[in-house]
């Protein structure tokens, strides 16, 4: 087996313990310290690994990869164009070695599939979208840029999200549906009908309760 690839991991929360977690998981990377802003940092250890500075101080490790771990799709997306206007960040992929999918699966740059998801066929993930733990998604789905999925979201064939849509835990979404760009589907929820763009959405069926502000 190759010799595992430095990661820096950026933020500090319980997303970013999980993903270092997932990262040593997939024996392809090995964690060697993570960035956050000094008011953010809590601790100077995260799960074994040092604090290595700010946010903006990522250049000065641009030799490793990168992986933003924060739910919040609005807030990844932010720090990513962040980062991205010091230069060029080489950002990781990572999907957990118990991941069940075909070889009919893309996933994009920055992306994490963590443990106990099943990918079927003719699915396409976009970049630095977050799928967590036991999610299912079926046939023909494209998940677009920056999206969050929760644990054990079930999403049905034929589903097209948008970029930054972010769907709670336990929340079901039966096929052939659309999700626009920005739109939040809360935990629980089941979601019988097409969403336009930036709202949230909630309750078994699925309703519109807000307009939430745009992606």
């Amino acid at each position: 087996m190759s010799e595992a690839k430095s990661l820096v991991v950026v933020c500090a929360g319980g997303m970013a313990r999980e993903v270092i977690w997932l990262a040593r998981e997939t024996g392809a990377w090995n964690p060697i310290g993570f960035l956050v802003d000094e008011k953010y940092l809590e601790e100077k250890e995260l799960c074994g690994i040092p604090h290595l500075g700010g946010i903006d101080d990522w250049p000065h490790f641009a030799e490793a990869s990168f992986v933003v771990a924060i739910g919040s799709p609005r807030h990844r997306k932010g720090i990513i164009q962040r980062m991205s206007g010091q230069g060029k960040p080489k950002f990781a992929t990572l999907v957990h070695p118990s991941v069940q999918k075909s070889s009919f699966v893309s996933i994009g740059e920055g992306s994490m599939i963590t443990a106990g998801c099943i990918l079927t066929t003719q699915i396409v993930i976009g970049l630095h979208t977050i799928v967590n733990l036991g999610c299912t998604v079926g046939h023909d789905a494209i998940i677009g840029n920056f999206c969050t999925l929760s644990p054990n979201v079930a999403i049905s064939g034929n589903i097209t999200l948008g970029d930054g849509v972010e769907i709670g835990t336990g929340a079901t979404l039966i096929e052939k549906l659309s999700i626009g760009t920005g739109s939040f589907i809360g935990a629980g929820s089941v979601l019988t009908k097409s969403l336009p763009e930036n709202v949230l959405a909630v309750g078994n069926p699925a309703r519109q309760i807000k307009t939430m502000d745009g992606f």
